[in-house]
């Protein structure tokens, strides 16, 4: 049975160097020699095609709301329409729009899954092998064969309903357990960035809304991938990360399927932001993007 606990917060400075041997299936397409390539999977989701890497961060291509009493069913077909090959796995949290399709992608294909225990404990319910998975806590520095991830202790972001704004409760899941993965399962799990240097790039997504501000210290970024937040907090983040290009995500209706668009109130709430960020510096060039698209970061 699953264990929920009060989320502690921890720092820890670790150095590892991971096995890139992963025998990952699939057909995707690699990208020229050098070059970094982003896809838009919806969400807070992306694909990041580095020559023959493929890298997932937070897939969710089942859509739709976890109910709290009943088994998650990923959608197969839905997963595998987008997803041809998925070597790494990033987890921002373990909320189920951001994690509840990653055990059977890592299954498919073998994947390596980097996230909260939380996240690793699922995946393990889930049937992923134990050799698939990577646990960070926050301060880790993860070396890879052509590039590198610095983990930074995050938080998430408010939560608005009815008029009404609170933060997520704090919780996580300490094991994995026998029984099926529920919608009660995605719990939150703690919060992380992941800052991606690949060669001369360097790259930040951000999972959710919320942030640390003393853990942003010398995250510059090339390229941030932001959720809309208000205009204090988007300042702050980009006084902090001084991207040269923002990427604006998790502004779509994730309870819906693809194929029914984007609502207009949806790209409205892009466009504000956008606009948000060129008011705070009318440099950075801001891209909202479309379903499925890829974006080559130069």
């Amino acid at each position: 049975m699953k264990t929920i606990v009060p989320i502690l917060a921890s720092l820890c400075l670790l150095s590892i160097t991971l096995p890139s041997d992963l025998s990952a299936q699939g057909t995707g397409e690699p990208s020229p020699h050098g070059s970094v390539v982003l896809k838009w999977l919806g969400n807070a989701g992306w694909e990041i095609q580095m020559g023959q890497t493929t890298i997932l961060i937070d897939p969710f291509l089942t859509r739709g709301v976890a109910k709290l009493g009943a088994e998650w069913k990923t959608d197969d077909a839905a997963v595998l329409k987008a997803i041809k090959r998925a070597d790494y796995i990033f987890a921002g949290h373990s909320h189920a729009d951001h994690i509840a399709d990653i055990p059977f992608i890592a299954k498919k294909f073998g994947s390596k899954v980097i996230g909260s225990r939380t996240t690793t404990n699922i995946a393990l319910t889930g049937g992923v092998d134990k050799s698939q998975l990577v646990t960070i806590s926050g301060g880790e520095h993860l070396n890879f064969k052509n590039f590198a991830v610095q983990v930074v202790e995050s938080e998430h972001g408010v939560v608005r309903r009815g008029g009404r704004t609170r933060r997520a409760k704090f919780e996580e899941i300490t094991q994995p357990w026998s029984g099926p993965i529920t919608g009660s399962s995605f719990v939150e799990g703690g919060c992380y960035l992941y800052y991606f240097t690949f060669g001369k790039v360097r790259l930040l997504p951000q999972s959710s809304g919320g942030f640390i501000e003393g853990n942003l210290t010398n995250l510059r970024s090339d390229v941030a991938l932001l959720y809309p937040m208000d205009r204090n907090d988007t300042a702050t983040m980009l006084k902090a990360l001084q991207p040269q290009t923002v990427y604006v995500h998790h502004f779509d209706e994730w309870r819906n399927a693809i194929s029914e668009g984007l609502p207009e109130k949806n790209s409205r709430r892009a466009q504000r932001f956008a606009g948000d960020v060129n008011t705070i510096d009318r440099h950075i060039k801001v891209v909202i993007p479309e379903y499925f698209e890829t974006y080559a970061l130069e």
